[in-house]
């Protein structure tokens, strides 16, 4: 798979180069046009070969229903989420699913956020997440590929990688490999501290499960033995 896109691509940057802007003006086309037809362009050579395209929301955004069929829409943005003030588009996985798309979903900043780098959420909060909110039972085995629980790389180095992601992505892992209904946290609270347990044994610095958020201090003294 080819994986193209990118967080709310400024297609006027377009119009402030001279050449693209004369190429747009001779086929009549706009910004947002000339950006649909990049996107389509490479999801055609992409297919060409054989290979399959996953496109970020953004690129659905822009394109909607004209987007080939054989992409893959990645979202990141929904309409079920709180709206952050950076972003002017939602994207709902449902509609991408009821418009024939199949689709990857790790919705960003918000409560039930899979993005590992919103360290304010612990464990429990990814589990919470229900990819298929709002589609059904058939629709959601035939159209959600899966999801992804993603790191950005703004506050995070060496030094805090691993307590960083693990073992909330544990919880996104779980949710993703199990029956839509295994959402009880009380009994995946020992599978998690187990796994976590597991991590540390072999070298990983996995942050405590009990602890607030990513990378904070556990809530008192204790250890993988008294678990």
């Amino acid at each position: 798979m080819i994986h193209l896109g990118g967080d709310e691509v400024d297609a006027d940057c377009f119009n402030r180069d001279p050449e693209v802007a004369a190429w747009m003006a001779q086929r009549g086309l706009n910004a947002s046009e000339a950006y649909a037809y990049f996107t389509q362009r490479v999801n055609a050579m992409a297919k060409a070969q054989g290979r399959r395209v996953v496109q970020w929301a953004e690129v659905y955004a822009n394109v909607g229903t004209k987007l080939d069929k054989s992409a893959i829409v990645h979202i990141w943005r929904s309409a079920h989420i709180a709206r952050h003030p950076a972003f002017n588009r939602y994207i709902d996985p449902a509609q991408v699913v009821a418009d024939g798309y199949q689709t990857l979903v790790n919705i960003g900043y918000d409560s039930t956020t899979w993005y590992l780098n919103n360290i304010n959420n612990n464990w429990t909060s990814f589990y919470r997440k229900e990819p298929c909110l709002g589609i059904s039972d058939a629709d959601c085995a035939q159209y959600v590929l899966g999801g992804e629980g993603q790191m950005w790389g703004e506050s995070v180095d060496a030094s805090d990688l691993d307590q960083t992601v693990w073992p909330r992505l544990a919880a996104v892992a779980e949710r993703l490999w199990s029956p839509k209904n295994t959402t009880n946290e009380q009994t995946a609270l020992p599978r998690i501290q187990a796994f976590r347990c597991l991590l540390n044994t072999r070298g990983i610095a996995a942050a405590p499960v009990n602890n607030a958020g990513a990378r904070s201090a556990p809530p008192g003294a204790g250890s993988c033995y008294a678990q």
